[in-house]
């Protein structure tokens, strides 16, 4: 790492905090207009703004005790607006962005399906091309914020006769257009949910609103995926946001738990890799500020991060002992700060099984990180190069 970080008196930082003086508890349709909500972008959205200035901005937005525009409305601000803003037309771009980095319309990613599993690749919703419009037909799955998202940005199928990867396509719509079905999956946590399964049955979305070429759908995505395991990296314990180890330590210390020598030992070992996990977000900063291109390693974070966290949030839960079996409550204390949605032990333990699972399983992230960081030989998959619409005929023909 070569960096040092903004001080106080950076005249930078005095511009923005007086900024939040002359504004206090602005809307997010301000923050949004002032480029504070996405600074890194260019105008006008942003500011342009390189690493560092980023990186005040994110700063004074939290001493302001606001919540960030991408912890409300993370869809829009950090994955697929971004793509909007790369491969959308002018028209596109003023219609969604400005509500969207305003959070004033949530979004949806509509990408996993029932029958993919892990292999996104092998989608089977798919857009029929009729006139100046596609109609869409097939089912998502693990959709966060559906139920409440006014916009979706969808991945389909446009082209069954060529390989997988090549016959996608990218679309972002309208959430209210008739054919879409949302119904929420109730989960073990007991709170709201979180996820949707989507059903789509003739849904027509004017061509005009694919985000880049037909074709281009699978590349876009791997930018949205880097992107999001990015902000996954971090130490805290439900895809890096929430309480991290330094606040379990100190409710063990608070509670009189850490005198336990196993819980001790293991939670000295959860402190030290939380650490580790501060100094890959301090180096990722640090290529940032230095001008070095984003790389794969938001992969190796997030592979450290997910199960890192429900190791966290068990070892919590255990310390509670028989308290820890009611529903939110917290024996261990916490410090009084905003972990956002994630905001109690309890809920970080029932919901942290997904950590391994959502934006890439364990098994991907180490294939990725194998085949493409450490250069070892890629793993087979015979369907790869083989047209879509022929993959599983031949062992149907040979049942038959």
């Amino acid at each position: 790492m070569d960096f040092n970080l903004p001080a106080e008196d950076d005249p930078r930082r005095l511009e923005v905090r007086r900024w939040f003086d002359e504004n206090p508890n602005p809307s997010y349709e301000q923050l949004a207009k002032k480029g504070y909500a996405v600074p890194h972008w260019p105008a006008p959205w942003g500011l342009s703004a390189d690493p560092e200035l980023q990186l005040i901005i994110e700063e004074e937005v939290e001493r302001a005790g606001i919540i960030h525009p991408s912890t409300i409305n993370p869809i829009a601000v950090n994955q697929c607006g971004q793509s909007l803003l790369a491969y959308g037309t002018d028209e596109l771009r003023q219609r969604f962005l400005p509500p969207g980095l305003a959070c004033q319309e949530k979004w949806t990613m509509l990408f996993s399906e029932p029958s993919g599993g892990s292999d996104l690749g092998a989608l089977r919703t798919h857009a029929r091309r009729d006139g100046d419009d596609y109609i869409i037909n097939g089912q998502k799955i693990w959709n966060s914020l559906a139920h409440k998202a006014q916009v979706g940005v969808i991945i389909v199928r446009t082209d069954p006769t060529v390989p997988k990867h090549h016959g996608l396509s990218m679309f972002i719509f309208e959430m209210s257009t008739p054919g879409v079905e949302v119904r929420p999956i109730l989960d073990m946590t007991g709170h709201e949910p979180e996820y949707n399964e989507v059903f789509l049955t003739d849904v027509r979305i004017p061509a005009s609103q694919m985000l880049g070429a037909e074709g281009m759908g699978w590349r876009i995505v791997l930018e949205q995926l880097q992107t999001e395991r990015m902000s996954m990296a971090n130490p805290g314990a439900v895809w890096g946001y929430g309480p991290t180890a330094r606040e379990l330590v100190s409710g063990l210390i608070e509670t009189g738990q850490i005198k336990d020598p196993l819980i001790r030992e293991e939670a000295a070992s959860l402190y030290v890799e939380g650490e580790l996990l501060r100094l890959l977000s301090a180096r990722d900063l640090s290529n940032r500020i230095n001008g070095t291109p984003p790389g794969l390693e938001a992969n190796l974070g997030k592979m450290i991060a997910s199960p890192h966290g429900q190791r966290l949030s068990t070892l919590a839960k255990r310390a509670e002992g028989v308290a820890g079996m009611l529903r939110d409550t917290d024996e261990l204390p916490l410090p009084a700060m905003d972990y956002g949605m994630f905001d109690t032990w309890d809920y970080c333990y029932w919901f942290g099984p997904a950590a391994t699972l959502g934006v890439g399983t364990q098994e991907v992230l180490k294939n990725t990180i194998s085949e493409r960081l450490l250069g070892l030989p890629r793993d087979l998959d015979p369907t790869a190069k083989m047209p879509f619409n022929e993959i599983g005929r031949a062992q149907l023909k040979a049942a038959s």
